[in-house]
């Protein structure tokens, strides 16, 4: 049975969309390394300005607005072992303290903020991600 140049592109189209939806957002998550705030305590400069994944405990939740009605979340993520670092992310986060997480994040040694702000080993989650884990 020969199969129609209709039924061909339609094949064709369905096999395009499938390798998007399937593989695309695996692809998405290759690019972050997966690590522990440990890790990256250890070997800040091996990290710095990467893209990472770390999971942890939410401590230290601060929900703010700039001068300029910017909302933002700053929290430390405290690993297995107690060690921890702040994240960053724009807007306001749906998590609470005590809340375990993972973050998908740039990690950045030193972050300056003209004019004045200075930051140290933050992971910047605003593109990325920060979710609930169970």
């Amino acid at each position: 049975m020969k199969v129609s140049n209709i039924a061909r592109k339609i094949l064709i189209t369905l096999s395009a969309f499938m390798l998007i939806f399937i593989f695309i957002p695996s692809l998405a998550d290759a690019q972050y390394l997966k690590t522990t705030v440990s890790e990256i305590q250890k070997a800040q400069d091996q990290f710095d300005g990467k893209q990472v994944q770390v999971d942890g405990k939410v401590q230290s939740l601060n929900l703010r607005t700039s001068k300029r009605g910017n909302d933002y979340t700053t929290f430390k993520l405290a690993d297995s072992t107690g060690t921890s670092m702040t994240v960053y992310s724009r807007g306001h986060l749906p998590i609470s303290n005590g809340q375990s997480v993972r973050v998908k994040g740039r990690y950045n040694k030193v972050t300056h903020v003209p004019p004045r702000w200075t930051f140290y080993n933050q992971i910047d989650a605003s593109e990325g991600s920060v979710e609930a884990l169970k």
